[in-house]
C-alpha cells in the first residue's frame, strides 16, 4: 500500500527566475552558492533544475536571522 499523504502531494517547485525575484542576486552568484553548498542542490527533472518553495524560504529565513 502507498503511504503518500495529501501533504506530500502538495509540493511547489520553483525555477531560477522565480527564486531570483525573491533574492536580489545574479544568476551566476546563485549557481556559485549552489556549487559551494551554501544553497541546496536542485531537484533535477530531465535537464531542468527545481527547488521546493520550502527550501527557498528556509534559506531566506536562515540568512535573515544571521548577524552581518
Amino acid at each position: 500500500m502507498n503511504d503518500i499523504t495529501s501533504r506530500d502531494m502538495n509540493v511547489t517547485l520553483m525555477r531560477i527566475p522565480q527564486i531570483l525575484k525573491m533574492m536580489p542576486i545574479s544568476k551566476s552568484k546563485f549557481w556559485l552558492m549552489v556549487q559551494k553548498g551554501e544553497f541546496p542542490k536542485p531537484i533535477k527533472i530531465g535537464r531542468s533544475s527545481f527547488w521546493t518553495i520550502e527550501q527557498v524560504q528556509a534559506f531566506i529565513r536562515e540568512k535573515s536571522t544571521q548577524s552581518p
